[in-house]
């Protein structure tokens, strides 16, 4: 009778030493989350104020970030006239792009553009960025093939500026 009432207090102390250390690796796997996440959190809040002092955005609606050839950061956003805008940020350099939204193509029909030049099988992003001083639309995705693909669509006629597949 004390063999398995000493064998039971063992396995209830170890039970709790399991849940325990269960408990650490699920903080310390959520910290290394949180800390991995942490330099976009800074661009993110870096290009909104940025947007808010040059761009003179007051209302943030979307926050994108392309980096094929360069990195940008782009803040879509309304003025304090409610004109919708992007602020498209060149990272390296700081220099900013005002473009209004109105006369552009939507996100949806840039992947649309992306999707009838090769098939798109899992999309990665989609963000306004600057290609060759014009303002354009980056897709990127993986095709049928599981290859990494990139399509350029110009952001004012939505026609493909560049495509480059089977990276």
């Amino acid at each position: 009778m004390k063999i398995s009432s000493i064998n039971f207090k063992y396995i209830k102390k170890t039970y709790k030493w399991i849940i325990f250390l269960i408990f650490i690796i699920i903080l310390i796997i959520i910290g290394l989350f949180l800390w991995a996440r942490q330099p976009l959190a800074n661009a993110k809040n870096q290009a909104k104020d940025i947007a808010e002092q040059k761009g003179k955005i007051v209302k943030f609606d979307k926050f994108f970030m392309s980096d094929l050839n360069r990195t940008y950061y782009t803040v879509q956003g309304k003025d304090k006239n409610k004109n919708e805008n992007y602020v498209i940020i060149d990272k390296k350099t700081g220099n900013i792009n005002i473009v209004p939204l109105k006369g552009t193509i939507s996100q949806n029909s840039a992947m649309k553009t992306a999707n009838s030049k090769t098939k798109i099988n899992k999309l990665i992003s989609t963000a306004p960025t600057m290609f060759n001083n014009k303002p354009a639309w980056v897709v990127s995705y993986f095709d049928y093939k599981n290859k990494l693909c990139y399509v350029t669509v110009d952001l004012r006629n939505g026609k493909v500026i560049q495509s480059i597949s089977n990276v």
